[in-house]
């Protein structure tokens, strides 16, 4: 049985908008999962709440735990069906927050093709903080 997952929009707290450290909690709770994130072990990790759609049409909610690290990249961790079992997974994820990703704004990317009988250039614009 197939699955279709939809989280909808991004929260504030994603990294596709960039890190910002006010967004930092040291815990996720039931009063601010929905816009803050949490460290652990230097990972950046939140929780979005999505929906899963089965074949027959119906559908359910989940909790999706996030990670995202400097060196990796973003991850997709577990999904939940309750709220709380998300949190508390996400909570326990690391024993302590080490160290936090550095801040940053938003990235940018630009497509262009240069002319005929050339591939497509990407370049990459990476935005401050308080650019974004």
């Amino acid at each position: 049985m197939a699955k279709i997952r939809s989280i909808g929009w991004a929260a504030a707290q994603d990294p596709i908008y960039g890190v910002d450290h006010d967004n930092i909690e040291p815990e996720l709770t039931v009063e601010n999962w929905e816009d803050k994130a949490i460290v652990r072990s230097g990972l950046y990790i939140w929780v979005t709440e999505g929906r899963l759609r089965n074949d027959d049409g119906s559908e359910e909610r989940c909790y999706s735990v996030q990670i995202y690290s400097d060196q990796q990249g973003r991850d997709r961790e577990k999904d939940f069906a309750c709220l709380h079992e998300a949190l508390a997974y996400a909570n326990l994820l690391g024993d302590a927050e080490g160290e936090w990703p550095d801040e940053r704004g938003s990235t940018a990317y630009i497509t262009m093709f240069p002319g005929f009988g050339f591939g497509p250039i990407t370049t990459e614009l990476p935005t401050d903080k308080e650019g974004s």
